[in-house]
């Protein structure tokens, strides 16, 4: 699991999310707007058979944090591949806010 915080609106972080997840390459499993809950899944590898991924968008002293997490959907295992998502995950992310700002 990992957090980043973002100097923006938890409804503006959250909707990067969104986009993000399709950046990836991610299907959206389920999203709760009320929440501020995203789920996705990946696709298959040839190291996993597809992750869970969990993200949850959260305020925390005038910040908005992200937190994601990544877990094979099968097996007990997949090769590091949950630091991976969650950091390309985070990465791609902060491209897209930064992108918010040049607006």
């Amino acid at each position: 699991m990992r957090t980043k915080e973002f100097a923006r609106d938890t409804h503006v972080v959250f909707d990067a999310c969104r986009e993000v997840v399709g950046y990836v390459g991610w299907k959206t499993a389920d999203v709760d707007s009320d929440e501020l809950t995203l789920k996705a899944l990946t696709p298959l590898s040839w190291k996993s058979f597809g992750d869970e991924i969990e993200i949850q968008v959260s305020t925390k002293g005038g910040n908005t944090v992200v937190t994601v997490s990544s877990k094979p959907r099968f097996s007990l295992m997949n090769w590091g591949k949950d630091l991976a998502n969650e950091g390309v995950f985070l990465e791609k992310l902060a491209q897209e806010i930064h992108r918010y700002n040049s607006r």
